[in-house]
């Protein structure tokens, strides 16, 4: 049972400490890691026994992995040579993507029994060597000075006074000479953020962070900012929010200069929406309808949504996208929390306080200073 228990695991995980602001990190991330393992290892369905690694060059899973990883790591290098706004970069961004989720699949099925070929014990020898890795790395980058703030599987976020670039670089070279696996320096951060669990400050929150780039681009994870149900208004002030914030030339500014600025800008946002400003377009909510709306056992807003636009003769099928305006979600009739975006017209009567509450949450997806942000904002009932 402690050999099942040392193997049965998942990646590795070193929590942030959630809600300061960072300043000179660099993200060092390892390129198709989990791919590149079975590759260098020659970890294979038919080489993996209760034993350990029976090494075989010619194993199967290797052979098969070789040719998606070595395509997807070619898109990627010569996206980062074409500017991000030309065609090219897009199609390179799309095979790099699409050959990510073959790669992803190799590796999930390397354990399953759906797999014919499956065999466990090489599904959870890649984790393994993956948590080797990343100590590895935490050991190396702390002995070198620099300061780990935040890793997960594959990716690791340090910082150190007075890094350059092309410290951060030479660091990455390092730690891929170290550990025989190709790393790059992905992000360079002039702040960063890493956010606690909404439900939880006390809890430490996987991939929910944001950050500006020394060229002024933001990066963000797991913020409302990047999910495709956010209203367009929401996501164009959480952007703002955070240039807004961390529009500084030093970590003291943006505690100081930064906050009071990014208070008066929520403040400014929350009188837009009680006073109504706001076009239907900017306030539309987009879900997935995943199943018939008859199938569901509760109306959610896009059920309603769907229901709503069956009763007018409209069909939404299983997988087609439904958009709506928040109206009044304290009815006691589901019906009329929402109404079709198709359906609304320029007078509607939208839930100011609604959306008062999804922009101050969005505001709250920030530093602890702004985490007060419901308690110290008093808008108009």
């Amino acid at each position: 049972m402690k050999d099942v228990f040392e193997r049965d695991r998942g990646g590795m995980i070193i929590p942030p400490k959630a809600g300061e602001v960072h300043e000179n990190v660099a993200e060092l991330d390892y390129e198709s890691e989990y791919p590149n393992i079975i590759v260098k290892e020659h970890i294979s369905f038919e080489n993996m026994t209760p034993n350990g690694l029976e090494r075989r060059d010619d194993a199967i899973l290797p052979l098969v992995t070789r040719k998606f990883l070595e395509r997807r790591l070619y898109f990627k290098r010569l996206r980062k040579n074409l500017p991000k706004d030309s065609r090219e970069w897009l199609w390179c961004e799309q095979r790099q993507n699409a050959l990510k989720t073959i790669l992803v699949c190799i590796y999930g099925t390397s354990g399953c029994c759906w797999n014919r070929f499956g065999n466990v014990l090489a599904f959870e020898e890649i984790n393994r060597r993956s948590r080797q890795t990343l100590i590895m790395t935490k050991d190396y980058v702390q002995s070198r000075g620099f300061k780990l703030i935040y890793a997960d599987t594959d990716s690791v976020f340090v910082k150190k006074d007075g890094a350059t670039k092309e410290d951060y670089e030479r660091l990455a070279e390092q730690l891929s000479n170290l550990t025989g696996l190709p790393i790059s320096l992905d992000h360079h951060y002039k702040f960063l953020t890493l956010l606690p669990l909404e439900e939880d400050a006390n809890m430490k929150a996987q991939k929910h962070y944001f950050g500006t780039l020394y060229s002024g681009e933001i990066v963000a994870r797991g913020i409302e900012l990047k999910r495709h149900d956010t209203p367009e208004f929401i996501r164009n002030f959480q952007a703002e929010l955070i240039k807004t914030l961390l529009d500084c030339r030093t970590l003291d500014e943006v505690y100081s200069i930064g906050y009071e600025r990014a208070l008066t800008f929520v403040k400014k946002a929350v009188d837009k929406i009680m006073t109504g400003k706001m076009s239907l377009q900017e306030l539309a909510v987009s879900k997935t309808l995943r199943k018939a709306f008859n199938k569901y056992r509760s109306i959610f807003p896009h059920v309603a949504t769907a229901i709503q636009l069956a009763q007018r003769g409209k069909i939404v099928k299983e997988g087609e996208g439904i958009s709506f305006i928040y109206r009044d979600v304290e009815h006691h009739n589901p019906l009329c929390h929402v109404t079709p975006l198709e359906l609304a017209d320029a007078n509607i009567n939208f839930d100011r306080e609604k959306y008062c509450e999804m922009l101050l949450d969005a505001a709250e997806n920030s530093p602890n200073n702004l985490r007060l942000l419901k308690r110290s904002i008093q808008h108009p009932q």
